[in-house]
């Protein structure tokens, strides 16, 4: 219940940025970004947050950094994991242009650090996306993608669908 309370705080923070990005200049190559998933089944539930920080490098290229906190319950016993991602951005539209609609492509490679001795691993993703315009600066996105993380000897397969929000400035 605390995660998603810090969900929806954390994406109350980012909307009100969004009135002051919105006196910005037309040329908004930079965006912050909060977005992440929560999923549970009979055996386990996950929660994660993430942050990140997006910079345009051409019309449809951008250079990307995300924190992200997982936390997992599995069988009674927590377990939070802290990952630093860095990867790129291709978008098949135009951001600068905040009225249309964006598909984009993003690769991902991260390492994580597990808490209570966990160790720590790495990983790489692959994401196609949809990044629909809320208004001059602020965007509503999805993403669905395939995610590998390794840990010591053992490796974990995952589906990702990500929500999140974006205020370019």
């Amino acid at each position: 219940m605390k995660t998603k309370l810090r969900l929806i705080a954390c994406a109350i923070a980012l909307t009100s940025l969004a009135s002051v990005a919105h006196a910005q200049a037309q040329d908004k190559r930079n965006a912050v970004s909060l977005f992440g998933n929560i999923s549970s089944s009979s055996e386990f539930s996950q929660a994660n947050v993430s942050a990140g920080y997006e910079r345009l490098v051409t019309d449809k290229l951008s250079v990307l950094g995300n924190i992200t906190y997982f936390k997992v319950d599995m069988g009674g016993s927590d377990t939070t994991s802290t990952t630093f991602s860095g990867g790129a951005t291709y978008y098949v539209g135009q951001p600068l242009k905040a009225s249309n609609m964006l598909f984009y492509g993003k690769g991902i490679v991260s390492f994580s650090h597990m808490s209570g001795g966990g160790g720590s691993g790495t990983g790489f993703g692959a994401f196609a996306g949809l990044e629909q315009p809320l208004g001059e600066s602020t965007s509503l996105f999805e993403e669905l993608g395939y995610q590998r993380t390794k840990y010591d000897s053992a490796s974990f397969n995952q589906i990702v669908f990500n929500i999140g929000l974006k205020l370019r400035f």
